[in-house]
């Protein structure tokens, strides 16, 4: 699910040809969820703001913000960042089921 919603993600920065511009954009993220095509936007260097209808994706994508933020702040020994990123992208993604 999470390489479907990338690839969704990347399709429409490819239709809004954000990709054109090296300048970073603001996307307003209407229905965000938790938050997944927020981090391919700003792995591409724009900013986004995101809003939904449901609480509780919100709480999902402002833990997703604060475990980035964590990591930024700290370093992390063991596991490649970029891996432990996605199994909890994959633990928040089986516990929205």
């Amino acid at each position: 699910m999470i390489g479907v919603q990338r690839e969704i993600t990347e399709r429409a920065i490819e239709l809004l040809r954000l990709h054109e511009t090296s300048e970073p954009k603001l996307v307003l993220d209407i229905g965000c969820g938790s938050g997944l095509s927020g981090k391919v936007l700003e792995e591409k260097g724009h900013v986004w703001i995101g809003c939904d209808v449901s609480r509780d994706m919100l709480d999902v994508a402002n833990e997703r913000i604060e475990r980035k933020r964590k990591k930024e702040n700290n370093d992390m020994g063991g596991m490649d960042s970029e891996d432990e990123e996605e199994s909890e992208d994959e633990e928040m993604e089986d516990g929205e089921r």
